[in-house]
């Protein structure tokens, strides 16, 4: 449970072994590679190796051409390098001569697809004008007649009475409920007119297919007959299509996933550096795994892996890369949303689990609602691989734990009593809805928060030391002078509320609250005379530091007020997840015994749901803000080793 050691590691050798070597790195899970530090692009006559990724376009064109063939290009593969070796003219020829049979076989399906969908109009046409008797032919090639088919809202057909005594004749074919389709004739010299009035009785005309001869009917039939071969050829092409994708789909994804993987491992060449055809690599290797990492590449011919200390170039931020049991392991997701800590820091993973475990349990305390919140943790887990999933199990456990304590059992405050009195209790250890319990809670809950605020000054003061740093170990509020001050405070409320004694003298007041705050207001001078600097000085001058320190110093004293008041929010959730049950209880007695079982279980299920969310959040936010700030910064860089970087990289 600490932050994993770290070596130093850099490879040399000669070009011609360059693509092997970026090849084993990028399946290594151990080598965390970093930008060599040579300013602007060279160092000591070392230089930037620079040229065009030459997988780039046909990946682009393996790329489009998957996309459109349906494969799930985003789906990971893993590569070992005996089997990444790819030529770039043996794909490309597999690409073009496979994109010219899909393109072929998708042009068919288009222009059958248009065909029918022509067709279809056509014959919908038909259906409606079937009752015509004349050939089509026959009325577009009239020398006198003018003749429009079409269709005419029902709504007009009446209004066409208003037009007796013009020169035209419609007749109706067809009605489908909203349109009547027939056709008006009329002579061409009074067309014009004619037009005019259909067209503002929103007359729509139909324009008939030049494919369309003779009497509608017949035409029907063979458009029928036509359209039930074309349909015939469709399902041929389309099946054509399919058994080109899947005949193709295993040499095809083995090919994209060579080209993706050694498209990637060439863009590691940006890290690169190369002099007189030497190339040069530079990265992290966990200190556990040196002997193992340098083994992998001692039958590479005149490939070279040396070891230095990880802090040997203070150029270089050292990764972080966290090393925890499978106990605490799942938390490092909260400590990653907070923000990696740095190489000299503490891993604050173990602290975590058990303070985030134990303030969610202290408030969540059920033996039946934590085991349920178990086994839906241990479920997204197993079915859905949700980070959140370990945690669930761990807390419920703990919520269980708290719930025996309480007493409660899905809200039922003394479904335990039996198990109490054969133990030689004459009640539960802990009522928490009788009023003499209720300061207790809220003070034990302030309790619990001065002793995290102790213990996390306590650890930045070990840290202070660890790194040297006087000032976080001695003089801030974090430190020894802050310990001392908040130490004495705490012991003088206690002993004065609690224990009887009183160490408020003047004296005391002095040495403990008085000196402690005026070393954390002289901070800044005292550090420079620790540094053996001369230049104590501020440089905003005395007064500006005199005013801001008051002002930092205020807010340091009421950070310590409000850092520890806010735990009452523990003994606050303790009393509302009583309050909550006691109300489900109090429903489920109101709706009688047929409904009760279902208030119970949907009043549980609410409760679980609402402030099972507020409370992890609540005790999340303990953790970062009342807890984490106190010692923790979060400011280090993760160790990301190049093939994981690779991996998250395939996904399209």
């Amino acid at each position: 449970m600490s932050i994993t050691k770290m070596r130093l590691a850099s490879i040399t050798g000669s070009m011609e072994q360059l693509d092997n070597v970026l090849l084993r790195l990028s399946i290594h899970e151990d080598f965390h590679q970093e930008q060599a530090p040579f300013s602007e692009g060279k160092g000591q006559g070392f230089m930037k190796i620079s040229g065009e990724n030459p997988y780039t376009e046909i990946l682009s064109q393996a790329t489009n051409l998957g996309m459109a063939m349906g494969y799930p290009l985003a789906q990971k593969a893993s590569m070992e390098p005996s089997n990444v070796s790819v030529s770039t003219e043996e794909v490309k020829t597999y690409l073009d001569d496979l994109q010219k049979r899909f393109n072929r076989l998708k042009g068919q399906e288009r222009v059958l697809k248009s065909r029918l969908e022509l067709h279809q109009n056509i014959l919908d046409q038909l259906d409606h004008i079937e009752g015509l008797e004349a050939s089509i032919d026959d009325l577009a090639d009239t020398e006198y007649l003018s003749v429009r088919m079409g269709r005419l809202p029902a709504d007009n057909l009446s209004k066409l009475s208003y037009y007796q005594d013009r020169d035209f004749v419609f007749a109706t074919f067809d009605f489908d409920g909203r349109y009547y389709w027939g056709a008006y004739f009329t002579i061409r010299e009074l067309a014009p007119e004619i037009d005019d009035i259909f067209s503002s009785l929103f007359f729509e005309p139909m324009l008939v297919s030049d494919e369309v001869h003779g009497v509608p009917e017949e035409a029907r039939k063979r458009f029928f007959n036509q359209l039930d071969d074309e349909k015939h050829s469709l399902e041929l092409v389309t099946k054509k299509i399919s058994q080109v994708v899947e005949d193709n789909r295993n040499d095809f994804m083995e090919r994209f996933h060579r080209l993706k993987f050694m498209q990637e491992t060439y863009e590691l060449r940006r890290y690169v550096y190369e002099l007189n055809g030497t190339f040069y690599i530079l990265g992290f290797v966990p200190q556990e795994r040196e002997k193992s990492f340098t083994a992998d590449f001692e039958n590479m011919g005149d490939v070279k892996v040396s070891m230095r200390p990880a802090d040997s170039d203070k150029r270089l931020t050292v990764p972080t890369k966290l090393k925890n049991n499978w106990l605490v392991r799942p938390f490092e997701m909260f400590v990653d949303m907070y923000g990696v800590p740095s190489y000299t820091d503490v891993d604050p993973t173990p602290f975590v689990a058990i303070t985030y475990a134990l303030l969610f349990g202290v408030m969540f305390g059920d033996v039946g609602q934590g085991l349920v919140i178990s086994l839906v943790g241990f479920i997204m887990w197993k079915w859905k691989k949700m980070a959140l999933g370990p945690i669930l199990e761990r807390i419920g456990i703990v919520s269980a734990f708290f719930g025996l304590i309480y007493g409660s059992v899905f809200g039922f405050e003394h479904l335990l009593d039996p198990m109490y009195h054969a133990m030689g209790f004459e009640e539960k250890p802990v009522e928490v809805m009788a009023n003499s319990t209720t300061n207790m809670i809220l003070m034990s809950a302030v309790g619990i928060g001065a002793v995290l605020i102790v213990v996390c000054i306590l650890m930045n003061i070990c840290l202070g030391l660890k790194q040297k740093n006087w000032d976080r170990a001695l003089l801030s509020q974090n430190g020894i002078a802050g310990l001392i001050f908040y130490g004495y405070v705490l012991i003088a409320a206690c002993g004065k509320l609690f224990l009887g004694f009183n160490i408020l003298n003047p004296v005391c007041v002095i040495i403990f609250a008085v000196l402690p705050i005026l070393i954390i207001f002289l901070k800044e001078p005292l550090e420079k005379i620790l540094q053996g600097r001369k230049d104590i000085k501020p440089e905003g001058g005395i007064g500006g530091y005199v005013i801001e320190s008051f002002f930092e110093l205020f807010e340091v004293v009421l950070s310590f007020v409000t850092n520890t008041m806010s735990f009452l929010r523990v003994g606050g959730f303790i009393l509302s997840h009583a309050g909550m049950m006691a109300v489900v209880a109090t429903l489920s007695e109101m709706v009688g015994s047929g409904a009760s079982p279902a208030v119970i279980v949907i009043g549980n299920i609410f409760v679980m749901a609402m402030e099972g969310l507020i409370v992890g959040i609540q005790a999340l936010r303990l953790e970062f803000y009342e807890i984490f700030s106190r010692f923790y910064e979060g400011s280090g860089k993760p160790f990301v080793p190049i093939s994981q970087s690779i991996q998250s990289s395939q996904q399209v």
